[in-house]
């Protein structure tokens, strides 16, 4: 057997195995969306129904009377932008001072924070929540974004990896010629680092909009109800929609993620790869 047969034969396995798990991950997706367009005679036929046949849109109007989505879409908007934009600024900041600012004991200090990433959720949990009850800010939104403004170590790694590929050569010119280290970072990395920033913002966005722990903690009122939080209510109120209105309501959930990742999933991408790349 030739070595070129060999290597297309390779090649053509390679692409069989993408393609069966790439189906295993699309299928529950597919499924949400032909069960969220189904009657619900046809939900539950065998054999399934891999295509609905009538498509039933009146089930994303009928959920709304106990799913008010617009509602929870601004409280998750509002939210999560608030935190994803304070995360990456803050974050971006740390990196900054780890990256490009020589102190006693940085890289000490570099691997405390990035080792942070290991302390379970639960630990700070107790804590954070006697904090926001002593300040007056339980049964708002405020908790789902004011934590995240002190950074994230996660992001901070991500974007300290991404800011040393950046040559140091750049910034000694600015300081000759008179630049503060705010103008450095404001006027030659952040500009520089638009992949990486993007990438943070994206998947801090992406986690805190499906995240339902946070929420379940700190809000007790109906009309700051998260996605996620209404979601669970659904599964546990008084009011039993059918199956065709949960996936529907699942399918309202999730779409402006799917959205969000085909617009922007070229820099995600190009970050990712890049900063895994340089480390």
């Amino acid at each position: 057997m030739s070595t070129k047969r060999i290597k297309k034969e390779k090649k053509g396995l390679t692409y069989v195995i993408i393609l069966v798990t790439s189906l295993i991950f699309v299928f529950p997706f597919y499924w949400m969306v032909s069960t969220a367009l189904k009657s619900t005679g046809n939900v539950y036929v065998l054999p399934p129904q891999w295509i609905p046949n009538p498509v039933q849109l009146h089930n994303f109007v009928d959920i709304y009377s106990i799913f008010p989505f617009f509602l929870y879409i601004r409280n998750n908007v509002y939210s999560c932008t608030l935190s994803a934009f304070g995360q990456t600024l803050c974050s971006s900041l740390a990196a900054y001072a780890f990256t490009r600012i020589r102190w006693p004991g940085r890289n000490i200090f570099f691997i405390v924070t990035i080792s942070t990433m290991m302390i379970p959720f639960g630990v700070f949990a107790v804590p954070w929540y006697m904090l926001y009850r002593q300040l007056g800010l339980l049964g708002t939104l405020a908790p789902l974004w004011l934590p995240y403004w002190f950074q994230h170590p996660y992001i901070i790694f991500l974007l300290a990896v991404f800011f040393r590929s950046i040559p140091n050569s750049l910034s000694d010119a600015a300081r000759i010629d008179g630049c503060s280290h705010f103008c450095i970072y404001l006027r030659i990395i952040l500009p520089l680092s638009k992949n990486a920033l993007l990438t943070a913002f994206l998947l801090h966005f992406i986690f805190m909009w499906k995240n339902l722990l946070v929420p379940l903690m700190y809000i007790n009122k109906s009309e700051l109800f998260t996605l996620s939080i209404g979601l669970q209510n659904l599964l546990g109120g008084t009011i039993k929609p059918s199956s065709e209105q949960l996936m529907a309501a699942s399918l309202i959930a999730s779409l402006p993620l799917v959205i969000l990742f085909i617009i922007f999933n070229k820099y995600i991408m190009t970050g990712i790869a890049i900063s895994s790349w340089k480390s």
